[in-house]
Formats: structure tokens, C-alpha cells, sequence
């Protein structure tokens, strides 16, 4: 099982588009490729809730001052901020599709929340959805100022698939912390254990480091120089570097190419490396990453629990290639 906030029992194959859309387009000075909205990943528990956006109702209460109804239109009217943002799954596999960035746009989750004013007293905030899906994050995480409840997608209102007609935007929290189709926020003294967490999956959900190795593909002939490529993601820390290794030996440092700020640690990192001179035969390349905390990717598989990376997988993603003489 694979799981996003919103949902997760099934997936969603989508179509890629032709072309993807061009972050500069959007704004942003930067070449860093964002997924199309049709071929970005989607996990759901059964099927996309029926919702109207105009009549949309946010509903925030528990320790506030005031409980409040808000429609969409509503929630539009606050200050609205665009921002890069990477998207994955915390079952997602080493070499897996599960991850996909984007530029979303709506407004602080702070914003929001001030509308009901939170009592100092409240420290959780239960987040409910359309689709009966629930989870829980703290205040502190919710009033952080890259946390948003968002409304587009790629320039474009939200797809029924994604969470039309909100959507939650946590930093440094996998899909699982991120619910669609938000209607109601509670504001609790107690911990809120969500549908995943009851399940044994990790109640913070914070990102491990993960790279993947994109080219050459698995099995590939190969000739020198050996050109490889990939991307790379962590927590709010980024990714403060990449490495490539070549079976058991260190074979050097990968570019990096990341977003600009304040996008930069919240976006996935495209890294490029050259292997100048590779002897002719097999070889089992591997990519690690580390975050700004320290953490590194580790060669072994992490522990499963019940065939799950309940907290995230962090293992090597390897390819084999054959270099010819």
C-alpha cells in the first residue's frame, strides 16, 4: 500500500502530457522541470468526492475564538502567494513515480486559521475532508509561514483528482500529511491520530532523504564519458549534496541544480554527474543523497513493517549499465 493525504488504498496511472509546463512561465527564474498536472501521481482511497467550489464550505472551530464557515470565495479574498512546491508519497519506492513538483498558489495556512483565532491552548489542529480521510498536524506546523491551503495547480484551478477545491501544503511532510478536499479544522489541546497513523504509518511524516537515477535506465549499453542524471529530495533542511558511487568505490560529487528561494529546500533537486573515463564491462552505479541535517542515504533497505517503509524510504536506488570496450 501507497498513501497521500486524501487517501491512498488505489492509484491513479495517469497520462503524460506532451509537453510540461515551464516554471519560468509561472514566474519563477529557474529551469527546473515541474510535472503536468495529468501525469502527476494521485492516491486516493475510493473515489474523487463530488464538490462545488463556489459553495465549498471550510469549517474551523474546537479552541478558537469564533468558529467559522468559510466558502471558497471566501478564502480567496486573503493575501494569495505562489510557490514551487515537490509532492511524494511516503510508500514511494527507490526508483519509484510516486513524487512530482509543481507551482501551486493559494494562501498562508496561518491566514486561514487566523479567521476563527486560535486559542493559545490549542496545539493540534484535526484536519477532516471530504472523503472522510483525517489527520492531524500541530499549530506550530500550520502557522509555519510555507504552510498553505491552495486552490490552483500549474496556473490552473485545482483538478477533482488533486483537491479541487483545497488543498493542504505542509513543508517538509510527505502526501500522507497533505489532505485534498479539506472541509473542516478542528483546533484540539490532544493529539489527533489520523487514518494512516492508526494504521502504524508515521504520525510526523517527515521526508527521509531520497535520489533517484533517471539515466541511464537499468541495464542500459553505455559508452564514455558516462553521463548520469537524476533528482533528489529531503525535509524543509534540502539537499545539501549527491554522490555517485560506482560498486563499492566513490566515484564523485553531483551538480545540483535547485530551486531559488524561499522554494529552494521544498523542491525536488535535479543533479548531474560525468563519469569521464569508466572501464568497458558491468557496473552497478548507485546515487545517495544528504539532507541539511546530516542524514545520508543508507545502501542496505531500511526495516519493513508489514512490507512498508512506515516512515519512509530511504535505501540507494541502483542501475546496472554495461560500458563497452
Amino acid at each position: 500500500m501507497t498513501l497521500e493525504g486524501g487517501g491512498g488504498a488505489s492509484r491513479h496511472e495517469p497520462t503524460p502530457t506532451a509537453s510540461a509546463p515551464n516554471a519560468r512561465d509561472l514566474g519563477f527564474d529557474t529551469d527546473l522541470p515541474l510535472t503536468p498536472v495529468d501525469a502527476f501521481y494521485v492516491m486516493k482511497r475510493g473515489l474523487v468526492p463530488e464538490t462545488v467550489g463556489a459553495e465549498h464550505v471550510l469549517r474551523i472551530d474546537g479552541l478558537v475564538e469564533r468558529p467559522v464557515l468559510l466558502t471558497l470565495a471566501d478564502i480567496q479574498a486573503l493575501t494569495e502567494h505562489t510557490l514551487m512546491r515537490t509532492l511524494e508519497c511516503i510508500g514511494n519506492a527507490p526508483d519509484g513515480e510516486l513524487i512530482g513538483n509543481a507551482v501551486w498558489s493559494g494562501a498562508r495556512f496561518a491566514d486561514v486559521l487566523a479567521l476563527a483565532g486560535p486559542r493559545p491552548e490549542g496545539v493540534e489542529l484535526h484536519l477532516s475532508s471530504a472523503d472522510d480521510y483525517h489527520t492531524g498536524v500541530t499549530t506550530a506546523l500550520a502557522s509555519d509561514p510555507q504552510s498553505f491551503l491552495v486552490w490552483s495547480m500549474n496556473g490552473a484551478p485545482l483538478s477533482p483528482e488533486h483537491g479541487y477545491p483545497l488543498r493542504c501544503l505542509f513543508p517538509g511532510r510527505y502526501g500522507q500529511k497533505q489532505p485534498k478536499w479539506l472541509t473542516g479544522i478542528t483546533v484540539t489541546d490532544t493529539r489527533h491520530t489520523g487514518y494512516y497513523e492508526r494504521q502504524g504509518w508515521s504520525d510526523s511524516a517527515v521526508i527521509v532523504p531520497k535520489s533517484r537515477i533517471d539515466s541511464p535506465v537499468h541495464r542500459a549499453t553505455v559508452g564514455a564519458p558516462l553521463e548520469l542524471s537524476g533528482i533528489a529530495f529531503a525535509d524543509e533542511s534540502g539537499v545539501a549534496r549527491v554522490e555517485i558511487v560506482g560498486g563499492d568505490h566513490f566515484l564523485g560529487e553531483a551538480s545540483l541544480v535547485q530551486a531559488p528561494a524561499p522554494d529552494t529546500a521544498l523542491c525536488w533537486t535535479v543533479w548531474t554527474f560525468v563519469w569521464p573515463d569508466p572501464p568497458p564491462g558491468n557496473h552497478v552505479l548507485r546515487v545517495r543523497a544528504t539532507d541539511g541535517r546530516g542524514r545520508t542515504q543508507q545502501r542496505t533497505r531500511r526495516a519493513l513493517l508489514g512490507g512498508e517503509a512506515k516512515e519512509g524510504r530511504s535505501e540507494m536506488h541502483r542501475v546496472t549499465v554495461v560500458v563497452e570496450g
